[in-house]
């Protein structure tokens, strides 16, 4: 018979050990950082370079989320990685800094010239991102 009665004493040990402390960061060693980096590089030869390695060993250093007590695979940190970038290309984030240049710089500049609409999505662009960041 099953009692209708228990006691949370009874199952404390048993949920105490299973939690599991994890700092929240493994160690990246510069091989395995230099690995990942060339992977950027392959996939994305124009943006590889976007990424810091602060914010690689960030990404690469996580508790593998199937087993909190061991980093994340290579494999598993290069696939965010490449998401986060494949986005980056989706949205066409690596060309901003081309407009930004563009509309900050002479509207008799050749590119200015001979592309009027590429110039005026430029200068519309600076314009969100300046009225955006006053406060």
């Amino acid at each position: 018979a099953i009692s209708d009665v228990a006691n949370d004493d009874d199952f404390k040990d048993a949920v105490e050990e299973e939690e599991v402390e994890v700092d929240g960061a493994f160690p990246v060693s510069p091989e395995e950082l230099s690995i990942i980096r060339a992977e950027l590089a392959c996939e994305f030869p124009e943006d590889y370079d976007y990424l810091s390695d602060a914010y690689v060993l960030s990404v690469a250093s996580k508790p593998y989320s199937k087993d909190p007590t061991v980093r994340r695979p290579l494999e598993y940190s290069m696939e965010k990685l490449s998401h986060v970038m494949e986005w980056r290309q989706e949205e066409g984030a690596p060309e901003m800094i081309d407009l930004v240049a563009l509309a900050n710089g002479p509207e008799s500049a050749p590119e200015a010239v001979e592309n009027p609409e590429k110039l005026a999505k430029a200068k519309a662009m600076v314009y969100s991102l300046n009225s955006g960041s006053m406060y």
